[in-house]
């Protein structure tokens, strides 16, 4: 998962005199990796603020008009089509020389002083999607009014009004680790990672107050290890401020309102997901926190009603859920500009409830995406300070309840034991017991001796991904650097591999297929109801996934033939005609266990109109592998199978056992994946063939002599196979080493029925080196047996 920050943000908390470049490293050295620094102040270069003096209409243009700006250290006009442009107005202008997102679409582009229409026009109005902050609120017309947001004179630049003399990173963070997808997480980290000093205090909760009611219950503890609520009174929802509105446009969140912002200021500052209510709009005066009941309705702020089920975990009032735990709150339940009185929420949901609630409503959200990776209980706390400190400083009003603090129990730290010489024995470098708890310990790890030994008690902001003694060993090696750790040739003995013969025999085979010419195709274990109904497979009789990823990927795959023709009419349009493969695993059901996995193997042509080529190259695969390995295989005719042609199939049995099929694809079942042209199959069980398969090595002395190419070209009747023609010639002499079949082709100049072949003949004596006459007179004896043989047709 990314997050964007911003560097200036993270120095809130963290003392360091560390330029931006050395802190990304000295961060993606030892701690979370800096993909991307987006240097916000060489970004807005040449942007300034203009004041709107007049308005005046464009002559040649009915939606355009000319806006007098002033902007410091001139008046310049302006040609600008914002819909609620207007005298008086304070703007952003991007000069001449700034580079700009037209529209915020495609590329960005560098103004240039122009004429729009017959009027000069100097610089630009901008829309804040020009300018790279798509987010911020404004309609789809509209130019950025900054009237009410920002207080600068004309000609000040946009990075000076508004604050932008910073740099955004993207950084990279593992979902293990929760605690560092906020500002205080990375500025802790960044504490150790960068020898600064971490200056986080937490805020402190205000006393209980009076004049509201509210009542909490948790049904469901197991879902819910803790739930925080309080209500304020007498706040005033509207804009945020312009540094509030700058921090979230920064971190990647649309400015809504005040009390909505706030919340997304502590999701991002503290990585701590919260919520806000209408108390009025509360039923009863109470919240509870239970299972949603089956067949339930829930309208959702993305304004879409949702049907739940039991599984579910709700937050309700007395009549109706108002939102749905951990991913979305409800829409009528909502803070909006008439909202006086509110109620604030912080909790702790169950990680894995709500990833499943998430993926099986298609509902997601920045607070679901945190609560599915797992947030500390103790947590909780410090963000509700903060966010009710934030919302009497910008929202006013006053605390009108007891906070009220539901757990389902008392926080456990965890402890684990420590022992320095262990970990420098793991990492394999000399690092001092001083240093290792002087790292541990920056970290916010507590240690106490005993013996040789430590106990560590965690804090809780890691209590989510350290879980055994030695990642404790892993947070000393990383904050250390493995950058510093040398590189060593390992000693003693190399451990003896375990081979397991059936891998070993698959990757022969992939490698055998790929030498013939054939490409592999990679395609997924499982499939959909669609594909199994277009080749007249039941999809009752398969595995099912309980969550699948789409609605074309539900069941586990019973046969690679449906794999094989979805990847033909996807890959048909681009490259009409190949010859492919896959040696993948299919899925049995299996009753009351996890499904039977058997290997296959299909090879494949498709594209190829000639049957009888295809199957001749199919076959000649087929027999090359059998030479290779010792097996026997034998084709039996095929009449019963209705997914393979009636005269175009046969049965591959090995002894007497049928393990595969050799044909083409019934017409009925290419037509229902869209495949115009046949497709050629050898379809086997390989996990029935690799207890009988061995190498079978063959030895020929190396001739001393060298070898004499020659091609043939001839005309032939269409029946004519290459087997047939090749026997004939090597009848004709034992110097023929080997025959390529360069070409074959049938079309214009070539008469009907008949097709022209284009050979490659390699000869060689054992004896001694061929002379041109040899050879000739060896082709003219080859060219007579043909024209005997075939009535060949030279060309």
């Amino acid at each position: 998962m990314n997050i964007l920050a911003s560097y200036n943000w993270i120095k809130e908390f963290l003392d360091t005199d560390q330029s931006v470049e050395n802190f990304s490293d000295e961060m993606s050295a030892k701690s979370m990796s800096v993909e991307h620094i987006d240097d916000l102040a060489k970004k807005f270069e040449n942007m300034v603020i203009g004041h709107v003096k007049e308005l005046k209409a464009h002559p040649d243009a009915d939606k355009l008009r000319i806006a007098v700006t002033d902007i410091g250290s001139d008046t310049v006009e302006i040609v600008c089509g914002g819909a609620n442009l207007k005298e008086g107005q304070q703007v952003l202008v991007a000069l001449p020389g700034a580079r700009v997102c037209w529209h915020g679409e495609g590329d960005l582009v560098t103004l240039k002083e122009t004429k729009i229409r017959g009027v000069n026009s100097f610089g630009m109005i901008c829309a804040p999607e020009e300018v790279g902050f798509d987010k911020a609120p404004c309609g789809e017309k509209d130019i950025w009014d900054l009237t009410d947001l920002i207080d600068a004179s004309p000609g000040t630049t946009f990075a000076d009004a508004f604050d932008l003399h910073d740099y955004l990173l993207d950084i990279e963070v593992t979902t293990n680790r929760p605690d560092s997808m906020n500002i205080i997480g990375l500025a802790r980290e960044a504490g150790v990672a960068t020898e600064g000093n971490f200056t986080w205090k937490p805020s402190t909760l205000p006393s209980a107050g009076q004049g509201k009611n509210l009542n909490v219950q948790v049904e469901v503890p197991e879902l819910c290890s803790r739930y925080m609520a309080v209500v304020i009174d007498g706040v005033k929802v509207g804009p945020s401020p312009a540094w509030l509105q700058r921090k979230i446009l920064l971190s990647g969140h649309r400015p809504i309102n005040n009390i909505v912002d706030i919340t997304n200021f502590i999701l991002h500052e503290y990585g701590q997901p919260m919520h806000t209510f209408d108390y009025t709009k509360i039923t009863g005066e109470s919240i509870s926190v239970r299972h949603a009941k089956e067949g339930e309705l829930f309208t959702a702020l993305d304004e879409k009603e949702y049907t739940l089920q039991e599984k579910h975990l709700v937050i309700t009032d007395a009549e109706k859920p108002i939102a749905l735990a951990g991913v979305m709150g409800g829409l009528d339940s909502g803070t909006t500009e008439q909202t006086q009185t509110i109620v604030l929420e912080a909790a702790t949901f169950d990680a894995l409830n709500v990833r499943r609630t998430a993926r099986a409503l298609n509902l997601y959200s920045d607070s679901q995406s945190m609560f599915e990776k797992g947030l500390s209980t103790a947590s909780v706390q410090a963000a509700m300070a903060r966010a009710i400190e934030l919302i009497l400083e910008i929202a006013g009003g006053s605390v009108a309840s007891e906070i009220i603090d539901e757990r389902a129990e008392e926080y456990q730290l965890l402890i684990f034991p420590f022992s320095p010489q262990k970990a420098r024995d793991l990492m394999g470098v000399d690092v001092s017991d001083e240093d290792q708890i002087a790292l541990l310990e920056d970290l916010g790890f507590t240690l106490q001796r005993t013996g040789d030994q430590y106990q560590v008690t965690v804090p809780y902001w890691r209590d989510h991904d350290i879980e055994h003694s030695v990642d404790l060993t892993e947070e000393v090696a990383r904050m250390f650097g493995y950058h510093n750790i040398p590189s060593r040739i390992p000693k003693g003995e190399i451990p003896l591999q375990v081979k397991d013969n059936h891998l070993i025999w698959e990757e022969w085979l992939r490698q055998e297929l790929r030498a013939s010419g054939y490409t592999e195709f990679f395609s997924y274990s499982f499939t959909g109801k669609d594909a199994f109904e277009k080749y007249d497979l039941d999809a009752e009789k398969a595995v099912a996934l309980f969550n699948p990823l789409s609605s074309e990927l539900t069941h586990m795959r019973t046969s690679l033939i449906p794999s094989l023709l979805m990847s033909v009419e996807d890959n048909q349009g681009k490259t009409p005609s190949g010859k492919v493969f896959e040696i993948a695993r299919i899925y049995l059901p299996n009753a009351g266990d996890l499904p039977e996995e058997k290997s296959r193997m299909y090879i494949a042509h498709y594209g190829v109109e000639d049957a009888q080529y295809a199957f001749q190259a199919l076959k000649g695969v087929l027999e090359q592998i059998e030479r290779r390995t010792g097996i026997d295989l034998t084709l039996v005719r095929e009449t019963d199978n209705p997914h393979w042609h009636p005269t175009r199939s046969a049965k591959v049995l090995h002894g007497d056992r049928v393990i595969g099929i050799f044909g083409q694809v019934a017409d009925e079942y290419q037509a229902a994946f869209g495949i115009d042209k046949p497709v050629f199959v050898i379809d086997i069980d390989i996990e029935a063939l690799i207890p009988s398969m061995k190498e079978v090595s063959s030895y020929t002395e190396a001739s001393d002599f060298p070898a004499v190419r020659r091609d043939l070209s001839i005309l032939v009747d269409r029946k004519a196979t290459f087997a047939d023609i090749g026997s004939a010639m090597k009848k004709c002499t034992p110097m023929i080493e080997e025959i390529d079949l360069v070409e074959v082709y049938r079309g214009k100049g070539i008469p009907e029925g008949k097709k022209s072949m284009t050979f490659g003949i390699r000869f060689r004596a054992p004896d001694k080196t061929l002379s041109a006459e040899m050879v000739e007179g060896i082709m003219e004896a080859i060219i007579d047996e043909l024209r005997a043989t075939f009535h060949a047709v030279m060309r």
